[in-house]
């Protein structure tokens, strides 16, 4: 994909490729903040806050991968300094609802997963748990959701899910 900013065949300048990279990973961490939340309204200007902490810190363009770790850890104390884990959702879809009756705790691991589309270890790695700990976590949200709804919004295995979330992520 070409922006304008580049003409045809020309490479798009540290800027562009940064902005490309920043607004992936902010797909995730928006999906993340809303299957933990439930409220789609909220959960965008939560993430909107941990953005505008992440820019900041002046960040190096050259080092946009990394802001994946950073906005999720951010997303996550402004959730428990916000009041937002006390809110209730009005617009998941239902089979997703009882997400939001599970501690956050569980809530995070499962949107990680389901709405972030990390792997076990990423999330384990990003919430500084055990495999294991994200595997229980796992398998109490597809429980509260059913195994048809949890399938279903599982991350495809192919699809590459930690292609912008870095090791540090």
């Amino acid at each position: 994909m070409k922006l304008a900013l580049s003409a045809p065949g020309e490479p798009l300048p540290l800027a562009s490729k940064t902005v490309m990279i920043v607004e992936k990973i902010l797909r995730k961490v928006r999906a993340f903040a809303r299957l933990v939340i439930g409220n789609r309204a909220d959960a965008d200007e939560v993430v909107e806050d941990a953005l505008i902490l992440y820019l900041s810190t002046d960040p190096d363009p050259g080092q946009a991968e990394e802001s994946c770790s950073f906005l999720i850890q951010a997303v996550r104390r402004l959730m428990r300094t916000s009041g937002a884990p006390q809110r209730r959702g009005t617009d998941l879809e239902a089979a997703l609802t009882p997400l939001l009756a599970m501690p956050i705790e569980t809530r995070e691991i499962a949107a990680l997963h389901l709405g972030a589309g990390l792997t076990v270890d990423a999330v384990a790695r990003l919430l500084e748990i055990t495999p294991d700990e994200a595997v229980a976590g796992l398998n109490m949200a597809r429980a509260a959701i059913g195994p048809l709804a949890f399938d279903e919004a599982a991350p495809a295995a192919d699809a590459a899910p930690d292609a912008f979330c870095p090791p540090a992520c």
